[in-house]
């Protein structure tokens, strides 16, 4: 086969290319921390070089998942490739049908308040923009 040829094998092995050199230097260390407050948990995910479209917060009974991916520009591929993946322990007590996610300035807030928990599925959590 002549790659040269065969425009769509071509353009998927330089997109390739281009997410694994992106992957290799383009983005920073992601920093994560857990802060206790009085009426709940704020996670602080410190993300340099990640857009907040990236940024994916689900919530489970017990527990968040963060991540962010790179889509492919074209969107009937449906590659994701993952930047980063967190998932984070919660007490019994966090509520996780009330969770805030606010991002701004490269940071990701993620307030999860105390309260009973009556999640029963996963669900996304709509990231406000600042």
């Amino acid at each position: 086969m002549n790659l040269l040829k065969n425009k769509d094998v071509l353009r998927n092995l330089l997109f390739q290319g281009d997410q694994l050199n992106t992957l290799a230097g383009g983005v920073a260390q992601v920093d994560f921390t857990i802060e206790n407050q009085s009426d709940g948990f704020l996670i602080v995910v410190n993300a340099p070089g990640i857009e907040a479209e990236q940024l994916k917060v689900i919530s489970d009974q017990n527990s968040l998942q963060i991540f962010a991916t790179i889509n492919h520009p074209a969107e009937n591929q449906g590659v994701m490739i993952p930047l980063f993946y967190k998932k984070v322990q919660l007490p019994v007590f966090a509520d996780t049908n009330d969770v805030e996610a606010v991002h701004h300035d490269n940071r990701l807030e993620i307030f999860v308040s105390i309260g009973k928990n009556r999640a029963s599925s996963k669900k996304e959590i709509n990231i406000k923009q600042i």
